[in-house]
């Protein structure tokens, strides 16, 4: 038996709402987790070996954690796989053998790839989520509003954060380094309810 080890998953990525594809090998899959990242430059998860199992845990395109475990005869054997969030049913992505994957996003009428190309400064865009990030991981990005849940929309030259309960939001630009050593110099965002603005008007500084 021939096992074609070349495999690829395509996701959508809840920042920039693209289709980004990952290609990889079967055998360089192990327990330590293969980080999947946007060209936009946002961490979209994980693929890892776990004993007899292979998970994947990424981000839905609404920024809901999915945890998928496939067994080992998905995993090698499947040409195609429809990957859907366990919580909600709504289409991850695919994952399959590298040609497969390719047709069916093309074949998706909303279906597009991001690439570096698609943004003004590459390395700026990538530093920029990589400090909203941090930020959020350290829970220091909220909406003062009732009911806080802070989305992210990545666009050429810009990035905005968005509260989904009250439409509140944060236009941060990611297109020049002062833009980036603005954000680096910030501490944290605090939203506040249905407003907008752009970062350097208002938030909290590091001191």
């Amino acid at each position: 038996m021939i096992v074609n080890s070349e495999r690829a998953i395509a996701l959508t990525c809840p920042a920039c709402q693209g289709i980004q594809k990952h290609t990889f090998s079967l055998f360089s899959i192990s327990k330590n987790p293969l980080k999947l990242v946007c060209a936009c430059g946002f961490s979209q998860g994980h693929l890892r070996r776990m004993n007899k199992h292979f998970e994947l845990d990424v981000l839905s395109i609404e920024g809901e954690r999915a945890r998928i475990l496939l067994t080992r005869g998905q995993f090698f054997g499947m040409p195609l796989i429809h990957l859907l969030s366990p919580m909600s049913g709504q289409s991850l992505g695919y994952l399959g053998e590298l040609a497969s994957v390719q047709e069916v996003v093309l074949d998706q009428p909303s279906g597009f790839f991001i690439g570096p190309d698609d943004f003004e400064n590459p390395d700026v865009m990538r530093n920029v989520l990589e400090r909203l990030e941090e930020l959020a991981g350290r829970d220091k990005i909220r909406c003062e509003c009732e009911h806080s849940s802070i989305g992210i929309d990545v666009y050429p030259d810009q990035v905005e954060l968005v509260c989904s309960y009250c439409g509140s939001v944060v236009k941060i630009g990611a297109s020049t380094r002062q833009h980036q050593e603005r954000l680096e110099r910030v501490a944290e965002i605090v939203m506040e309810p249905c407003t907008s603005r752009f970062l350097g008007e208002w938030l909290k500084p590091l001191t």
